[in-house]
């Protein structure tokens, strides 16, 4: 499975967490006899970074209930990321795209009602016994409802947004506003009795065939044979906020050049002028990598020595994959948000106060009173928690 143990401090907080009420006695029989008989729906639809951080939690609900049927539904933008994964026995694409298109007028409105019906009569059709809503919000709680399980295991307090409680049949515990996400998805799996001392990487389908494109691309760029390290500047156009600085970005180049390990610079669509001014500060050994897709960048990544990016979804691709991370943070929570996993470190202003409320850490100052010389100091520290030497993180499943 690819499982390691996980660090130390979060290994700590992992007591098992009881449900509001006791499940049913039918329910609790197919957990103990393996799963065999029950079939579980698994609702998280995006966004990138959150799916990632879920599979792990799904992936231990395969490992002690084999017998199990598991679903899961995930917008149709990031249903190729999860098809074919092992440990699915089915991927339920929600078609947002072409329903947000269809309503946009009138006449595509007509299409947009049958359009819907089918799919809820496909998503009702396994007759689920069991979902875990690992996304807390209305979308997902209606969903949940319309799959017809009886039983909904989804979260309480501020864990759960929009009402989400609503239509959750039992919940866990909401805990503190500054528990990681990772800790959070975890306490769904603690519900069902599954005990979570190790960690299961993402394991990703479809990385290792893109292995041998990955080290030619690392080869060409970064030279035949020479350590390199994955630097990603950008975010979604929505999520701009957590871009963080070049200088600091530059910087961990410098360190990483110091040190013999060559800084390939990573973007996705509408990233470029991100990635070429980091390329333009650094030293002359950093190369701007091709535009690639999902799986040769998690190929890459797990021939890297190290990740060094701000709280986006490419971070917790390296998690995914093994791949130590040096997460710089500002206007996100970097206890929320901390990578997983992986030898890592989490970078964030000296002396900011977070609150694991969004609005609030996103105003506190974004990335002021971070400066370069700390992103250096922190790719040291990252790399002696790595080792020495290592020839790379994992082998990219």
């Amino acid at each position: 499975m690819g499982i390691h143990p996980l660090p130390e401090g979060v290994k700590d907080r992992m007591d098992y967490t009881r449900a509001v009420r006791p499940f049913p006695g039918s329910l609790r029989e197919r957990i103990e006899r393996g799963g065999k008989g029950l079939t579980i729906l698994v609702l998280r639809m995006a966004a990138f970074g959150d799916i990632l951080r879920t599979l792990p939690p799904v992936r231990l609900v395969r490992a002690h209930l084999p017998e199990a049927r598991i679903l899961w539904i995930v917008d149709d933008r990031w249903a190729p990321v999860l098809e074919g994964h092992r440990d699915l026995d089915q991927v339920i694409a929600l078609p947002r795209s072409s329903w947000r298109k269809n309503s946009r007028s009138l006449r595509s409105l007509v299409r947009l009602g049958p359009s819907m019906a089918r799919w809820i009569a496909t998503l009702r059709s396994p007759r689920p016994d069991l979902v875990l809503d690992f996304h807390g919000n209305l979308r997902s709680g209606v969903l949940g409802a319309l799959s017809g399980a009886p039983v909904r295991l989804g979260y309480s307090g501020h864990q759960q947004k929009e009402g989400n409680r609503l239509f959750t049949t039992h919940r866990v515990p909401a805990g503190s506003r500054r528990a990681s996400r990772m800790e959070r998805n975890l306490s769904l799996v603690r519900a069902l009795g599954i005990r979570d001392r190790v960690l299961p990487r993402g394991e990703l389908p479809g990385v290792a065939e893109r292995i041998p494109l990955a080290r030619e691309i690392a080869a060409r760029l970064a030279g035949d044979g020479r350590p390199y390290a994955i630097l990603a500047p950008g975010a979604s156009r929505r999520q701009s906020y957590k871009k963080p600085p070049a200088p600091l970005l530059a910087a961990a180049a410098r360190q990483l050049a110091s040190r013999g390990i060559a800084a390939l610079v990573v973007y996705g669509p509408g990233e470029e002028a991100d990635a070429e001014e980091v390329v333009r500060q650094a030293p002359a050994e950093s190369r701007m990598a091709p535009p690639t897709d999902l799986r040769v960048l998690a190929a890459l990544l797990g021939g890297a020595r190290l990740f060094v990016g701000g709280d986006s979804g490419p971070l917790h691709l390296a998690c995914a994959v093994g791949c130590p991370v040096l997460g710089i943070y500002g206007p996100t929570d970097p206890e929320v948000n901390a990578p997983w996993g992986v030898p890592q470190e989490a970078l964030y202003p000296p002396g900011r106060i977070y609150t694991g409320i969004k609005r609030r850490d996103r105003s506190a100052g974004g990335f002021a009173g971070l400066e370069p010389r700390m992103a250096q100091a922190a790719v040291d520290r990252v790399l002696a928690l790595a080792g020495e030497g290592a020839e790379g993180a994992c082998d990219g499943r």
